[in-house]
């Protein structure tokens, strides 16, 4: 037991480091930087090169006590900004699957717009195909099929059912609730608590993955956010943080679609069992049927 809780320590002791500590030192650096230089000698390396010499000889001459003190402060400074990126990234996640209330209507109508005009055109895609195959429509030439497959994953990159969040994000797990509930007339915010508790241990540590690179996502978007910032003194820490803003937010979108798989395979794989947990036992296919019965049994009759 205790070399297992010494091995777990170190773990997260590196995972720490790595994640916060070490960005946090390079945040603290480029603050320094910028602080130097500004925007009017953003290239001086001479300039800066003469800083550092300079910084050097005078710890050096005020001893041993003059450098720990200032390992502390960079140290300090790290795990500040670490947590105000920490702090930030659940901000921009909580953003990216929110509402955004009466300011992101705008946005959801304009998406719904979008989806609606390839909705329109993959439905008439699948009428002219079916027509064509079934040779009513004969031609010299042949009229070409039409590929109704790249219309329906133009539709799917803007919403896999109708938007009702002004982000693809948000909508990505929103379809997935409107897809379960389609398919098995199950209410997934009433069912997934209860779920969780069923599956197996590697099930929910896929679950724990997807969402932890999901935050990671969402923290690294927060440090693009402070270099953003920065970058109001230093404009070279402004292109940095739109370059780091942009793969968080890459990330973010492969994290939230895998997440969103997981949990949409997670009901198909295992809704079964929870029925049966819940003393509604399941002979073959689970149907929107025993979702109801599972679903009236978890609101308790709300």
């Amino acid at each position: 037991m205790t070399a297992f809780v010494t091995s777990l320590g170190g773990k997260l002791a590196e995972r720490w480091l790595q994640a916060l500590l070490l960005p946090g030192m390079v945040f603290v650096g480029a603050v320094a930087v910028a602080g130097r230089l500004g925007h009017g000698r953003w290239s001086d390396v001479d300039m800066l090169a003469a800083t550092v010499d300079q910084l050097g000889e005078s710890a050096a001459r005020r001893g041993n006590g003059a450098v720990a003190l200032l390992a502390v402060a960079v140290v300090t400074g790290a795990v500040a900004a670490a947590a105000l990126a920490q702090g930030l990234g659940q901000t921009v996640t909580y953003a990216w699957t929110a509402t955004w209330g009466p300011v992101g209507r705008p946005f959801v109508r304009r998406r719904r717009r979008r989806w609606w005009r390839v909705v329109t055109r993959y439905e008439q895609a699948l009428i002219e195909k079916a027509l064509i195959l079934r040779g009513v429509r004969p031609a010299d030439p042949p009229p070409e099929v039409p590929d109704t497959a790249a219309l329906a994953a133009a539709r799917d990159r803007i919403s896999m059912v109708e938007p009702r969040l002004p982000t693809w994000m948000g909508d990505r797990m929103h379809a997935v609730d409107e897809r379960v509930r389609i398919a098995y007339d199950l209410d997934l915010a009433s069912v997934w608590p209860r779920l969780w508790l069923t599956v197996p241990d590697e099930v929910r540590g896929a679950l724990a993955r997807a969402q932890a690179e999901f935050a990671a996502a969402g923290r690294l978007a927060g440090w693009g956010g402070l270099y953003l910032l920065l970058g109001l003194r230093w404009w070279p820490a402004a292109v940095v943080g739109a370059g780091v803003w942009a793969v968080g937010w890459w990330r973010g979108r492969m994290s939230m679609g895998n997440l969103a798989q997981l949990v949409e395979a997670t009901v198909d794989l295992h809704a079964s069992a929870l029925a049966g947990a819940l003393g509604h036992p399941v002979d073959g296919r689970f149907t929107p049927d025993d979702g109801e019965v599972v679903t009236r049994i978890l609101r308790k009759g709300t």
